[in-house]
């Protein structure tokens, strides 16, 4: 089946980026992928994810979360350098 669709100049400019950069072949694979990956976010039922996000928000009203902060993020991603130079997996949501 062929979908022929108006991308925003901005999400373009993104799946370009994601060719250029070598994380995808095509325009055909960026889309794909990313409605894959929507697809299986929307397969979690409700009451397993209460069940992942009870922790975390426990740790929250224990005063032990971290305040989102430029430091931080560049933190991270110094840390998902350092496992990718080492071989190990780095999460997508840290790549990008």
């Amino acid at each position: 089946m062929s979908v022929t669709v108006a991308l925003p100049s901005h999400i373009q400019t993104w799946i370009d980026q994601q060719i250029e950069a070598g994380r995808f072949a095509s325009e055909e694979q960026v889309i794909v992928e990313a409605l894959e990956r929507m697809a299986d976010d929307r397969r979690i039922p409700p009451e397993l994810l209460d069940e992942l996000i009870a922790a975390p928000l426990a740790q929250i009203e224990r005063g032990e979360g971290q305040k989102w902060t430029p430091k931080l993020r560049e933190r991270i991603k110094a840390d998902a350098i350092a496992n990718a130079d080492r071989g190990h997996e780095v999460r997508d949501e840290i790549k990008y």
